[in-house]
């Protein structure tokens, strides 16, 4: 009794997220416990950042009121909430003046696993999608091969949080001719995308297991199983014509983890419950045990340096700049020595007056 009702006080005094289920009961401890020889060193670093947000030994900026440092870390809600909303904010001027599409590029679940054991694979994924574009865009130009732009990200989750990698892709509708010209198309092949997705993933799986018979024979076993080749959804309705929806489409599958905090319905100290909406709609329950809820959110951070956001084609960073005609400006990332020359712009505003407060001091513990 004494155990319920201390949970009781847990979800009454405090709000039920990420972060109190891994502290709470010393979870995350006793799972690195059961599980160190198995967990990879990104997945702790990136826990502890997550478990350390917006604490004072992560430094703080002091106005009249102090601001303590977020976590940056990959399962963090707050954290990436924050980096997707300025990441978007700043994508729109980074884009060519040209009509672009939201595709979703999806593999079969049968290679789900082998993904998961060989994280490598997910780059070998993201490549195979540039080159089923620009494919797919060329295919009917007379004039040569088109260099489509692409931004793809790759979502490696599910709404369950299962593990299920698929990409989001937002590619120019059309390509850059050799003269810098671009040639707009606005039918895409829907179908001979699917089929030259399905080739270019599949090809490349099997180039990166020379003389592996197991991975040969499921090669040649999802050509036959998939004839019409691996789904992509390339809706009419995905056609964006206006810079400022950029972000509207693109932001949602940036980084963030695989359950947002509102989406948590029930903990007892034991199971953790949260929900998803189908494809109808309607929210569907899910109750996990503790660890295997921990288990199954950490499984989708990316080991280190590893770019779950990839710029291909025309919009690659080297050869961008030849179709400068078609672009305003380039992505650019905030700095300290930004926030240092305008300190006071970047001010949060008092909680009493509701004006911008001055900047006193910064300190990194």
């Amino acid at each position: 009794m004494q155990e319920l009702l201390f949970h009781q006080d847990i979800k009454t005094c405090r709000p039920l997220s990420v972060r109190m289920i891994f502290e709470d009961n010393h979870n995350w401890n006793a799972f690195i416990l059961e599980h160190k020889d198995e967990l990879r060193d990104v997945e702790i670093i990136e826990v502890n950042k997550m478990l350390s947000c917006k604490d004072e030994s992560r430094g703080y900026f002091t106005y009249h009121q102090t601001i303590y440092f977020g976590c940056n870390s990959r399962i963090c809600s707050n954290c990436g909430k924050n980096h997707t909303d300025k990441w978007a904010k700043s994508l729109k001027n980074a884009m060519f003046n040209v009509p672009h599409r939201h595709a979703v590029l999806t593999i079969s679940d049968v290679l789900w696993p082998i993904i998961l054991q060989n994280r490598f694979l997910q780059k070998v994924l993201i490549d195979a999608a540039i080159e089923a574009i620009n494919d797919t865009i060329s295919y009917k130009n007379r004039n040569g091969r088109l260099l489509a732009g692409a931004i793809v990200v790759l979502h490696p989750f599910s709404k369950n949080m299962g593990f299920n990698p698929h990409l989001h892709v937002l590619v120019t509708e059309g390509g850059f001719d050799k003269r810098g010209r671009f040639i707009h198309q606005k039918f895409i092949s829907f179908r001979g995308m699917r089929k030259t997705w399905q080739y270019q993933v599949l090809t490349r799986f099997k180039a990166e297991f020379p003389g592996n018979m197991e991975i040969s024979m499921l090669v040649h076993q999802l050509f036959k199983k998939y004839p019409e080749g691996f789904y992509v959804h390339l809706p009419e309705e995905s056609r964006i014509t206006n810079k400022q929806n950029v972000a509207r489409y693109v932001a949602r599958y940036i980084r963030h983890p695989a359950v947002a905090n509102t989406r948590l319905y029930e903990y007892d100290g034991k199971s953790v419950t949260f929900w998803y909406k189908d494809h109808e709609d309607k929210k569907i329950f899910v109750t996990m045990e503790v660890k295997k809820f921990i288990r199954a959110l950490i499984q989708h951070i990316p080991d280190r340096n590893f770019k779950m956001i990839r710029y291909y084609g025309s919009y690659g960073r080297r050869i961008k700049k030849l179709f400068s005609g078609y672009l305003q400006r380039s992505l650019n990332q905030t700095t300290f020595e930004d926030f240092s020359k305008k300190r006071n712009v970047w001010a949060p505003e008092c909680p009493n007056c509701g004006t911008k407060m001055t900047f006193a001091w910064y300190e990194k513990l």
